[in-house]
This record gives C-alpha cells, sequence and structure tokens, in this order.
C-alpha cells in the first residue's frame, strides 16, 4: 500500500484530502505544522508527501531543506495559496518534485500522482537521477502560476548551474530574452550579458558585429572594434533570432564552438571563446535543416537542452497575474494609480487569443492605462475584435461585427476542446477552472453534442 503525508494546517483540507486518499487506497498520514510532519516523516518513509509553503513556525520550504538534508525518502508536491516564483524555484531547487496552487483540482493532482508514481518504478530499476541547481537562483521577471510556466521555471533551474548551451524555443513575444537572462543571473550574474538579434543586423554586418573588427578591415572600419564574443567574456552570450544567421555566418559560427576561438575579421590572432551561448528561435529549426536553411551539424550543437516557451494562448492561468505585474510597473512609470480590473475584462483578456503573446498583453495594458483616469483599468473592447484582412474601418463602425463576451467565451471553450481531444482535465487546466464549471459552462452553450467526457 503506498504511503502518503499531509502537512498543511488548513485543517478542512486535511480531512478532505486525507478521505479522498484513504478511499483510493492510501495510507495517509497527516500533520498541521513542519515539526510534526518532520516526525512522521522519519517515522513513516512515506512515497509522497503534500507540504503546504505556508506554514506556522518553521514553513514549508524549510521543512523541505531539512528533509533532504536528513535524506528522507518521498517525492515532494509543494502547495500553497500564493504565487510566489521566488519560493516555487527555492523548492524545486530544494528537491520538491512539483508544485500545486491552491484551490486542489483532484483530477490534475490524480494525474500528477500517477506521474510521480510512473517515475518512482522507473528509478527503481535505474540510477537516481540528479538535478544540478542552485539556492542563489532568484530571478524576478517571471510571471506566472500556470503548469506550463512551471515547467518552464523547472527546465531553468535544471539546466542553469551547468555550462551547456540552451537553445530557447517560442514564438515572437513570449519572453525567450527573459527566460535567457534568468538564466544568466543564476550562471554568472557579475559577468556581463550580451544579447544580438541576429534578424536585426544586415548580413554584410554581421560578422563584424559577432567578431569584431581591425582597422582598416573594410571599407569604413576606421578602428578597432570588438565583437559581441569578445564583450562577453566569462559571461553569457545570447544569440536571438538565431534562425536567421546566413549559412556562411553559421559556418563560422560552428567553427567557434568547436575550437573554442575566433578571429576579429582581418586579424590573424585567436581569441578565447569563454562565454556561455545561449540562442533563441521563433523557426522551427529541424524544419530548416531539411530544406537546407540551417546547417545540421550546428544545429545539433546548440540543441543540447531545449526549453520551449509555450504561447500565450495556451496558458491562460498566467494572463491575470501577468496584467497585474504590467500594471504595477506602469502605474510607477506614468504615475497612474490603477488597482482593480473589472471582471468583464478578466473575461474578454482570457478569452483572447493573444497573436502576439505577452509583448501584446503589455502594450495592451500600457494603452489601457493612458486612458484609465481612476483606479479601475479602462479597456476598449473593440481592441480585441477580429477582423478580415482588408477591414480598415474603425471598430465603433462596425458594430454588426460586435460579438458578446457569451460568443467569445463560448468559442474559446469550444477550441480548448477541440484542442484536448475533448479531455475535461486537461481543459479545465488550461481554462483554470474547476470541472464542473466545465460541464455547466458546455451545457448552457449546448456544446455537450460535441464534446462529451
Amino acid at each position: 500500500m503506498k504511503k502518503i503525508l499531509l502537512i498543511d494546517d488548513e485543517s478542512s483540507l486535511v480531512r478532505t484530502l486525507d478521505l479522498y486518499f484513504r478511499g483510493k487506497g492510501y495510507n495517509v498520514f497527516s500533520a498541521f505544522d513542519a515539526r510534526e510532519g518532520l516526525r512522521l516523516w522519519r517515522k513513516n518513509e512515506p512515497d509522497i508527501v503534500l507540504l503546504d509553503v505556508q506554514l506556522p513556525g518553521m514553513d514549508g520550504t524549510q521543512a523541505l531543506a531539512t528533509a533532504k538534508d536528513e535524506n528522507l525518502p518521498g517525492d515532494v508536491i509543494m502547495i500553497t495559496a500564493f504565487q510566489d516564483m521566488e519560493a516555487t524555484l527555492a523548492a524545486i531547487q530544494r528537491g520538491a518534485t512539483d508544485y500545486l496552487y491552491k484551490p486542489l483540482d483532484l483530477d490534475s493532482l490524480d494525474v500528477l500522482l500517477e506521474k510521480i508514481l510512473v517515475r518512482r518504478r522507473e528509478r527503481e530499476k535505474i540510477e537516481r537521477l540528479s538535478h544540478v541547481v542552485s539556492d542563489s537562483f532568484k530571478p524576478n521577471q517571471i510571471i506566472g502560476k500556470s503548469q506550463a510556466t512551471l515547467e518552464v521555471l523547472k527546465d531553468i533551474a535544471r539546466v542553469a548551474g551547468s555550462p551547456v548551451t540552451v537553445l530557447i524555443q517560442g514564438e515572437t513575444g513570449t519572453g525567450k530574452e527573459l527566460v535567457a537572462r534568468t538564466i544568466h543571473q543564476q550562471w554568472a550574474p557579475d559577468e556581463p550579458f550580451v544579447a544580438i538579434n541576429c534578424a536585426a543586423i544586415v548580413s554584410n554586418l554581421l560578422e563584424s558585429e559577432l567578431f569584431g573588427h581591425e582597422r582598416g578591415a573594410f571599407t569604413g572600419a576606421i578602428q578597432r572594434k570588438p565583437g559581441k564574443l569578445e564583450i562577453a567574456g566569462s559571461g553569457t552570450l545570447f544569440l536571438d533570432e538565431v534562425g536567421e544567421l546566413p549559412l556562411e555566418t553559421q559556418a563560422k559560427f560552428l567553427r567557434v564552438l568547436q575550437e573554442k576561438q575566433f578571429q576579429r575579421v582581418g586579424a590573424l590572432k585567436d581569441i578565447a571563446f569563454k562565454a556561455r551561448l545561449l540562442v533563441a528561435t521563433n523557426r522551427d529549426l529541424e524544419s530548416m535543416v531539411e530544406a537546407g536553411g540551417f546547417r545540421e551539424d550546428l544545429y545539433f550543437r546548440l540543441k543540447v537542452f531545449v526549453i520551449r516557451i509555450p504561447p500565450l494562448r495556451e496558458r491562460i492561468e498566467d494572463i491575470v497575474p501577468l496584467a497585474e505585474n504590467f500594471i504595477s510597473r506602469i502605474n510607477r512609470e506614468l504615475d497612474r494609480n490603477v488597482k482593480r480590473i473589472p471582471m468583464e475584462y478578466v473575461r474578454v483578456l482570457t478569452a483572447y487569443d493573444w497573436p502576439g503573446n505577452v509583448r501584446e498583453l503589455e502594450n495592451m495594458i500600457r494603452r489601457a492605462m493612458i486612458l484609465s483616469k481612476a483606479e479601475v483599468l479602462e479597456i476598449d473592447q473593440c481592441w480585441f475584435e477580429r477582423r478580415e484582412p482588408a477591414a480598415d474601418k474603425a471598430c465603433g463602425s462596425q458594430e454588426n461585427q460586435l460579438r458578446s463576451l457569451s460568443d467569445m467565451e463560448k468559442e474559446h471553450i469550444s477550441k480548448i476542446l477541440r484542442h484536448t481531444g475533448g479531455n475535461y482535465g486537461e481543459a479545465c487546466k488550461i481554462l483554470g477552472i474547476t470541472r464542473p464549471t466545465l460541464r455547466k459552462k458546455i451545457n448552457d452553450y449546448g456544446l455537450e453534442a460535441d464534446h462529451r467526457e
């Protein structure tokens, strides 16, 4: 019989989970504070521990650190009612298997426990794997509470302390540079972070930007100029939109990675390349390799570790926390005092597809705050209206194209259900709602004929 330990000061939640897990055949142990929880942990050696972050006296993160120092067994799932990225990463770095936010969704919890038990069975057959993480990892720019964002944070925590090359994939506006800067802050916070957008520099100047040049190396080279590889030193070199590198430059850059040295344009002396390399792209490099637009050998050099940032439409739970973060920052920048987002606008924000991702959300919030005069955010809903490509009339003149919030929500729920293949559990995670709420909305909107559980 599998053993599970519950450590949470919320007695009603503990009782509910106790009954739930006993009904599923678990041997359950419960504690309402960290010290009693550690005593039960040492005594009973549970397979799984559900550990609350906010506990009286010793908090959950400290309890987790104590358990890991003592090599206590069990996969730990941290739970909290608060969105705290620092606590999330600290828990993962200290050995937590995963992280869940209250209110807990039992379907999601079941899926997570099954994954943990499958991994546990696999670990019994092979050596225990270890993850290299650092206690000094304190990013403060990645906002979100969705499972998708948590997976990105877990990937960052796993790779940040290792010097390997990281390929960051994601659509335009998803925050690829933020991920790169977060990795750099863990890897070499006191060294330079040098970024170059490969798509923003004309090809005949790109090599000079990367490698630097000597005086007289070409027309206009009136003095020696160090390149980005040299400026990065022992820090981090971040190549954004790496898929835009010309093939000739790709070959030269591959040689840099192989030999760990380079030459300025027009020079003969080798310079050591010491920086860590992070690259990002919104293009499918594998398809580019097949089409002959990207070197296969360079592609394999770059994809040592891959982090995929999902588009905002796949992590709807992050929209409101992101909006709140932008409001807080823009309040200071524009001397505004916006404190609330009306629920009707919350529904609009979460129903929109956000083709421009986080960058589009930030720009929209900024535009709304310029228009907002009081404490309540004011959004013009016509900004979210879909139009034909050729349409160029003002939003106010297209009343026949405007749709109600319920129509937008119905369409969005139907799209999510199609995306998940009718999987209610996955749809609930993406939509950020409970299963009963999803069933009610499906019935209300008459979607049950198309999507059955």
